[in-house]
């Protein structure tokens, strides 16, 4: 149903007198095309939120060492944010590096793994490092994801 953008009055089906509407309130739809009229009503319509794909092999939840209890919908948002990937992005991925990404965060969590201690504001110091280094890099990656590019870039 449409919502009133501005306030708005007018007379609903079955009623006799005029109602007073304000925005946010849900617009009758005998209403409509008076409040179109008027500019009281948008004919945008509210596109859903993009959503983060997640896993179809991880379990729905995750107790860390502890003793903490995440869901995998926050695990697969923490793993989305420490990708630094738009969420069309990590939609796009294939689902094995997904899967990699989610599992490394979960690791992360657990204390499992030491790159766990990154802090964001070790970006620039991470580019430093790869610009020096000749590594490729994204400038737009979180700290992990430039750490772990690091790491990778030395082992060769």
């Amino acid at each position: 149903m449409a919502k009133f953008i501005k306030p708005f009055r007018g007379v609903p089906e079955g009623e006799i007198y005029p109602v007073q509407f304000v925005a946010g309130d849900d617009c009758p739809p005998e209403l409509e095309a008076g409040a179109l009229s008027v500019g009281a009503l948008s004919l945008v319509v509210d596109t859903p939120s993009p959503f983060l794909v997640g896993s179809s092999v991880q379990p729905e939840s995750f107790e860390l060492s502890d003793g903490r209890v995440l869901s995998l919908g926050e695990v697969v948002g923490r793993a989305h944010a420490a990708s630094g990937l738009s969420v069309e992005d990590w939609n796009a991925l294939e689902e094995s590096a997904r899967e990699a990404l989610i599992a490394e965060t979960v690791d992360r969590l657990s204390g499992d793994d030491d790159q766990g201690q990154i802090a964001a504001g070790d970006k620039p110091a991470l580019i430093a490092q790869l610009e020096a280094a000749g590594i490729p890099f994204d400038k737009r990656w979180g700290a992990e994801k430039l750490a772990a590019a690091l790491a990778e870039g030395k082992k060769d």
